[in-house]
Parts: C-alpha cells; sequence; structure tokens
C-alpha cells in the first residue's frame, strides 16, 4: 500500500528557486561591495573563496556557506577574515538586504510552481518552505510569485529554529499542522535538506537538480533525485 503524504517541506533557494539566476550575481558581488562600502583593507575574492566561491569560474562549491549557510554564518566568517568589516548580527541584516535585492530582481521559478503547489493542495498535502535563508526574504519571494495562499508554513534561519541541517524547523512544521515524520518528505538541493530530513524521521528525503549540487553527489544522499521539483507529484503517484 502506498504510504499517505500530508506534508512537503521544501527548501527555497536551488530548489524552488533557480540557484544560478536568481542568486549567484548577488552571491559573488556581496563581498566586493561590503569592502568598498566601508574601505578597508581586505581581499573581497578571497572573502569569496573562503566562503565556497570563485570568482573566476562564477561559480559555488556544494556543501559551502554561500551554497547552504545563513547570512549569519558567512557574516561570522567574514567578520573573522576581516575585523574591519561589521559585527556579524548587523553584517548579517546588510547581506540578507543585499542579496534579497539582487533575488528580487533576478526572480526565476525553477517550474511553474503554481501548477505544483496547487496539484499538492488538490491532494490535501501542506506546504512548508523551509529556509536558511531570513524569513522575511522567503515570504517576500512567495508573495512575489502569487504563492502565499497556497504555502501553510514559512520558517527560516532568523524564526526561532536552528537552521538546516539541523531537523528544527521541520519539526516546527509537523507540530503545526499535526502531521507525523512518516506522514512527510522533505524536498531540497543539499546536503543539508537531505540531513534535516533524516533527523526529522521524514518517510522520503527527495533531491532536486537545480541547486549546486551535481547528480552524482545528490544520488549519495538523496532517497530520490528528480530533474526540479515539478516532477514530484509523478513521484507521489507513483512511487510514495
Amino acid at each position: 500500500m502506498a504510504q499517505s503524504i500530508r506534508g512537503v517541506a521544501f527548501d527555497k533557494d536551488g530548489t524552488l528557486i533557480d540557484f544560478e539566476k536568481t542568486w549567484l550575481p548577488g552571491l559573488m558581488s556581496a563581498a566586493r561591495d561590503l569592502v568598498g562600502l566601508h574601505g578597508i583593507d581586505a581581499d573581497p575574492d578571497a572573502l569569496t573563496r573562503a566562503a565556497g566561491g570563485d570568482p573566476e569560474d562564477n561559480s559555488i562549491a556544494p556543501g559551502t556557506l554561500l551554497a547552504q549557510g545563513t547570512a549569519l554564518e558567512v557574516a561570522t566568517l567574514w567578520h573573522g577574515l576581516a575585523p574591519g568589516l561589521p559585527d556579524p548580527v548587523p553584517m548579517a541584516e546588510w547581506l540578507d538586504d543585499y542579496w534579497l535585492n539582487y533575488a528580487a530582481g533576478n526572480l526565476t521559478p525553477v517550474c511553474d510552481l503554481g501548477a505544483l503547489f496547487s496539484d499538492l493542495r488538490d491532494r490535501d498535502i501542506r506546504i512548508a518552505v523551509v529556509t536558511n535563508d531570513a524569513e522575511r526574504g522567503a515570504r517576500d519571494m512567495i508573495a512575489r510569485m502569487g504563492l502565499s495562499e497556497l504555502v501553510d508554513f514559512v520558517a527560516g534561519y532568523d524564526s526561532g529554529h536552528t537552521p538546516k541541517p539541523a531537523p528544527d524547523m521541520i519539526r516546527a512544521f509537523l507540530a503545526a499542522h499535526a502531521l507525523t515524520p512518516r506522514e512527510a518528505i522533505m524536498v531540497g538541493d543539499n546536503a543539508a535538506d537531505m540531513q534535516a530530513g533524516r533527523a526529522a524521521g521524514c518517510f522520503a528525503t527527495i533531491g532536486v537538480l537545480t541547486g549546486a549540487t551535481p547528480e552524482g553527489e545528490l544520488s549519495k544522499i538523496a532517497d530520490f533525485v528528480l530533474p526540479d521539483a515539478g516532477h514530484l507529484p509523478d513521484l507521489i503517484a507513483r512511487a510514495l
């Protein structure tokens, strides 16, 4: 008998939002603009590399802070490397604003998210967005895409839950909607998402190839791998 799935927790960046088209420009320019704003003697390319970016290839390595960390984690790293920068908390607030402004101008969903979410809701499945981005950034993007009425739960790194790979955001979603872990699945694009889903006890972890993690690596840590999140309803109907 097929498992009854009643809840789906989605990561946001790289899972619902095309990582490269939406985020890459801002992620790669943040250190340069931050150093310039404060006029300090620091190498912005070195800061970018330390957080996982490659300025020469214009790419971000999977599993790094720029790929899956929080703004506060990036700010803490950069402040340690360049003490002339602001303290981590105000720097993280600046980074959140900076990246959100870039993303808003380049916002690119990975598929027809309205159709995807409507399909899931028609199956009486609750939808969560759990992200290591700020909650306000997540809510802003959800609203810009006209999805607010279809999303049941939103949590970011600043929502009072330990960020992924901890399972706390997923557990809060389950508790809010009286779901058991085995009634839920986690959909994401990186190791932190898969680890969070497993730690929460989700029935399955679903990897998607629209983020920074290559298929060969993702297939080792996910129960299933999809080209993009738009294929999820077929997977639920066929295999879950």
